[in-house]
C-alpha cells in the first residue's frame, strides 16, 4: 500500500514539475524581450548621430573657405569620429536583432544572413572595443592638432584613456584565442 501511494505521488509530481521548468524556461526565453525598448533607444541615437554628423558636414562645407589645416584636420576628424560613433551603435543594434528576432523572420528574409550574420558575443565585443579605441584614438588626435588651446592634464587623461582601452582590447583578444585554441 505504502508502495502503490510512493508511485502514485511520484507520476503526479513528475508533470508537475516538467510544467514548471517548461514555465520557467519560457519566462527566461520571453526576458530578451525586456532588451527590445534598449535596442529602439539604439536606433534613436543613430538617427540622433545621422542628424549631427550631416550638420557638421553642411557646417564644414559652408565655411571650407575660411578653414585652416588645422581647422579642416579637425573637421574631417569630427566626421570620422561621429561616423564610428555610428558604427559602434549599429553594432549593437545589428547584436540585438539576432538576439530578438525569432527564427521564422531569418528564413523568411533572404536577405536576413548577410545582414546579420553569425552573431556570437565575441564579434561585437572586439568590434565595439576597437570603435572605442579609435574613438579615444582620434580625440587624442583633435587634440594634438590644438594642443595650444588643450590642457596639458586632459591630454594625459586621454592618453591614459586610450593605453587602458588598447589593454582592454589586447587582453579580450588574447582571452577570446585561449577559448578558441583546441584543448589536448
Amino acid at each position: 500500500m505504502n508502495k502503490l501511494f510512493d508511485n502514485a505521488r511520484r507520476s503526479y509530481a513528475r508533470p508537475m514539475i516538467e510544467r514548471l521548468e517548461r514555465l520557467i524556461t519560457s519566462v527566461l526565453v520571453a526576458s530578451r524581450w525586456l532588451m527590445a525598448p534598449l535596442y529602439v533607444g539604439l536606433i534613436a541615437a543613430l538617427i540622433f548621430v545621422g542628424v549631427e554628423f550631416f550638420r557638421e558636414l553642411i557646417h564644414t562645407i559652408a565655411s571650407f573657405g575660411a578653414l585652416d589645416t588645422g581647422a579642416a584636420i579637425l573637421a574631417v576628424l569630427k566626421l570620422v569620429e561621429l561616423v564610428l560613433i555610428a558604427n559602434l551603435v549599429s553594432i549593437m543594434i545589428r547584436a540585438g536583432v539576432g538576439t530578438l528576432a525569432p527564427i521564422a523572420s531569418r528564413v523568411a528574409h533572404s536577405a536576413w544572413v548577410d545582414f546579420v550574420g553569425k552573431i556570437d558575443f565575441s564579434g561585437p565585443k572586439l568590434k565595439a572595443i576597437a570603435s572605442l579605441i579609435t574613438i579615444a584614438a582620434i580625440g587624442l588626435m583633435e587634440s594634438f592638432v590644438g594642443i595650444d588651446t588643450t590642457s596639458k592634464t586632459d591630454v594625459l587623461w586621454q592618453i591614459a584613456i586610450l593605453i587602458a582601452f588598447v589593454t582592454a582590447g589586447v587582453l579580450l583578444a588574447w582571452m577570446d584565442r585561449l577559448v578558441a585554441k583546441p584543448r589536448e
